[in-house]
């Protein structure tokens, strides 16, 4: 067995290794092109050009960050993991992220989402303003709001525990957030425990 999966490993090693190197190649394309277009004066060509180099480069980054996206906990199965880099729209949605997805055999699921850079990035510190009026969202059934401590960073945790869904975010520095959903989940410990998986430290320092 481990003669078959030694040199599948090698062979999708060295085949990510080229995706990577041939990307660069072209965000460095685009950007010597962009410096072309700039000296004829021709800036709406040179502002494509950089725009579709930036959006390499966030490919890059994305790739980057699937290596934060943690095991799957005892009982359940990571169905799926995805990077995405974006371009000009990064303001907004983000320079890259991160996705993935477990289930259990009962019927459970957890999401979970890395964003780097834009308004993604900081959706975890718009979820600790929200937390304002958690009291009200109590009061309605929204579900109960409380601050939970991993990895020394505070995270916003919301639970409905009629519909059995939870909601933990957390904001890792200036430029990353983390956000765990789930559904048909007994309690809120899972997701902190996934939490408590990530690299939060090695997310801040590296974006």
């Amino acid at each position: 067995m481990k003669r078959i999966l030694f040199p599948l490993l090698l062979t999708f090693c060295l085949s990510s290794t080229v995706f990577a190197n041939e990307i660069q190649d072209e965000a460095l394309e685009s950007l010597a092109t962009a410096g072309d277009f700039v000296k004829d004066g021709n800036y709406n060509k040179a502002v494509d050009e950089i725009n579709y180099a930036l959006s390499k480069i966030n490919e890059l980054t994305a790739e980057t960050i699937l290596k934060f996206i943690p095991e799957p906990p005892e009982g359940y199965s990571l169905d799926n993991k995805q990077s995405q880099g974006v371009g000009a729209g990064a303001a907004i949605a983000g320079n890259a992220g991160a996705t993935a997805q477990y289930s259990s055999p009962d019927g459970s699921t957890i999401n979970l989402n890395i964003a780097i850079g834009g308004m993604t990035g900081k959706m975890a510190s718009l979820a600790a303003f929200g937390s304002i009026f958690a009291g009200l969202g109590q009061q309605t059934g929204m579900g109960q709001t409380t601050k939970i401590r991993a990895h020394g960073y505070t995270g916003t945790q919301i639970f409905n525990t009629n519909e059995r869904s939870g909601t933990l975010t957390f904001q890792v520095g200036q430029k990353t957030s983390v956000t765990i959903d789930g559904t048909n989940i007994d309690s809120a410990k899972i997701l902190l425990q996934i939490a408590k998986d990530i690299d939060f430290a090695g997310l801040e320092k590296n974006y």
